[in-house]
């Protein structure tokens, strides 16, 4: 790739992540179930991986980059197992023990023992009173296991090529600070096409959990959305030329604009 294309990634992510804002602003006006808070949450971390990764790739940060793109992977694994199971509210209520359990065996430990420590891990008698009813009945929630539910829907190739090469980014090995020490010491660069590999992997998963969560939501995003997120797939797989993606980015704002305010008076984009 040339460093013209390394500059049309880099615009690519930031035209991403206005879209996925503007996405998450249009799910917040209105009262939102338990299935449309979790959609709208995942393309929320998706907007935030693909962000963080940028910065880390800005940083010349290979192995930081490529541990989150695997983090990435895990959430699109995620979104299509509930997307399968339809298990949104059990996830939740999971979700929510697994937390406080957190919260709790901090409160227990002499180490957050301060008054400003102990002030923040206070819970009310109402989340005390929803934990102690969520673990009296049986939750359904079973956590996927990520290899064999990638077979399941013919993604092996993204479990072993993303997910399983991620892992070595994560958990340590005996040379893996070897490029970090060239890159801190000696000032030493990425290699390129490696560097605009992963912008690129990440912005195309990320825009996987863009199209997949704002279809299976419950609200109309029109016609525009599904053009930009298609247009981005085209780019990415399809070698084409970059269009004008703030163009079609208005597109979608006028048209969903005019959506919202029609069912709810409300403008949704305030700059």
């Amino acid at each position: 790739m040339s460093v013209d294309k390394n500059d049309e990634l880099y615009e690519l992510t930031e035209s991403f992540k206005r879209v996925c804002k503007f996405v998450i602003l249009s799910f917040e006006q209105s009262n939102l179930n338990t299935k449309n808070q979790i959609l709208r949450n995942f393309i929320a971390k998706a907007h935030s991986l693909v962000n963080s990764i940028s910065i880390l790739l800005n940083e010349e940060q290979e192995g930081e980059s490529i541990a989150l793109y695997r983090l990435l992977i895990e959430r699109y694994f995620y979104l299509e197992y509930l997307n399968q199971t339809n298990l949104y509210q059990a996830f939740k209520d999971w979700s929510y023990i697994k937390t406080f359990e957190s919260r709790n065996k901090m409160r227990s430990s002499s180490e957050f023992n301060g008054p400003k420590t102990k002030e923040y891990l206070v819970d009310s008698k109402e989340q005390v009173k929803k934990y102690q009813a969520l673990k009296e009945k049986k939750n359904l929630w079973i956590e996927p296991k990520i290899e064999q539910f990638a077979k399941e829907i013919d993604f092996t190739f993204l479990y072993s090529l993303g997910y399983d090469i991620g892992s070595s980014f994560i958990h340590p090995r005996a040379d893996e600070g070897y490029w970090d020490a060239l890159r801190i010491v000696k000032s030493e660069k990425m290699v390129e096409f490696k560097k605009n590999n992963i912008r690129k992997n990440s912005i195309l998963l990320a825009n996987s959990i863009l199209i997949s969560a704002s279809n299976r939501s419950e609200f109309e995003f029109g016609k525009y959305l599904n053009f930009y997120c298609n247009t981005i797939f085209e780019y990415l797989t399809e070698n084409k030329k970059l269009p004008e993606l703030k163009v079609i980015e208005n597109l979608f704002y006028a048209d969903m604009i005019e959506r919202i305010e029609k069912t709810t008076g409300n403008n949704v984009y305030k700059k």
